[in-house]
């Protein structure tokens, strides 16, 4: 095995299909296949299983992603040693986490990093947080933050900080419908923001897609939300409605466990830990 074999193990897991990978990686199908198939030889188990023709790894073929980006991480920086002209940190890390925390936490977290070490190349995309996991799993990202604790094998997890939810409305329409606005049907934050302060909740609710899409609503006094309160504690288009108790939720950076972390992975590591 290889670093090549290790890159066309990881691009068939973050495609999740045969072909898309080979094209990807410049192989044939079938060539890309042998290569796998020979890993599988060399290990003497299988790595995916297939279902619904769609493919999903194996508990070996979990730990054998993990590996590989350790594998591969070692090898770069190893390489980056002996460039006489590499006194800075480069590489490609992707990011993802969920809109509210997205472009107001993580970005500005990182931009110094980015603006200190030009050579690096950070991608940030923004999931629903139920999708998350899954996304991490599959080696769409090498860090995802989360609004709860996964606790999963396999999975390091880091609090970086926390969110403090509130229920706003906007402070210019003096009627506003009875309506609550979350991401979409699966976005559980309205009713579990009502059920700690000991209230039902058995309101209208409405999807926007996003927060902004949320706060949009709000703002034009369509309706109401519970949004974290560092997105509209300064903003007078919102008026927050005062509750009991202070709902908070734990911000856990969390990526698979390696024997090895490039040194871009550290600083990425100290940067969201300062946020």
């Amino acid at each position: 095995m290889d670093t090549g074999s290790f890159k066309a193990f990881i691009s068939i897991v973050e495609h999740g299909s045969m072909s898309k990978a080979a094209i990807n990686i410049g192989l044939t199908q079938p060539a890309l296949s042998l290569k796998i198939s020979r890993i599988e030889e060399n290990l003497k188990t299988s790595l995916f299983i297939r279902k619904n023709k769609k493919l999903f790894l194996t508990p070996a073929g979990e730990d054998f992603l993990i590996f590989s980006r350790s594998m591969i991480n070692q090898y770069e920086n190893f390489l980056s040693e002996y460039d006489q002209f590499q006194n800075e940190l480069s590489g490609r890390y992707r990011i993802a986490g969920f809109s509210s925390i997205m472009r107001s936490l993580l970005i500005p977290g990182l931009k110094n990093l980015m603006l200190k070490n030009p050579k690096i190349n950070l991608e940030f995309n923004s999931f629903e947080v139920v999708d998350l996991v899954d996304v991490l799993k599959s080696s769409r990202a090498d860090i995802i933050v989360l609004d709860y604790h996964p606790n999963l094998n396999k999975v390091e997890e880091v609090v970086i900080g926390e969110e403090e939810y509130v229920e706003i409305v906007s402070s210019k329409h003096k009627k506003v419908e009875d309506i609550y606005f979350d991401h979409g049907a699966h976005d559980n934050a309205t009713e579990s923001f009502f059920n700690f302060q000991g209230m039902s909740f058995n309101k209208k609710r409405g999807f926007m897609g996003d927060v902004y899409g949320i706060l949009d609503a709000v703002e034009y006094g369509l309706g109401k939300a519970i949004m974290s309160k560092h997105l509209v504690e300064n903003n007078k288009k919102f008026k927050i409605i005062r509750h009991k108790n202070k709902y908070k939720r734990p911000l856990v950076m969390c990526y698979l466990k390696q024997d090895y972390y490039s040194p871009l992975h550290h600083k990425i590591l100290e940067s969201l830990v300062e946020i």
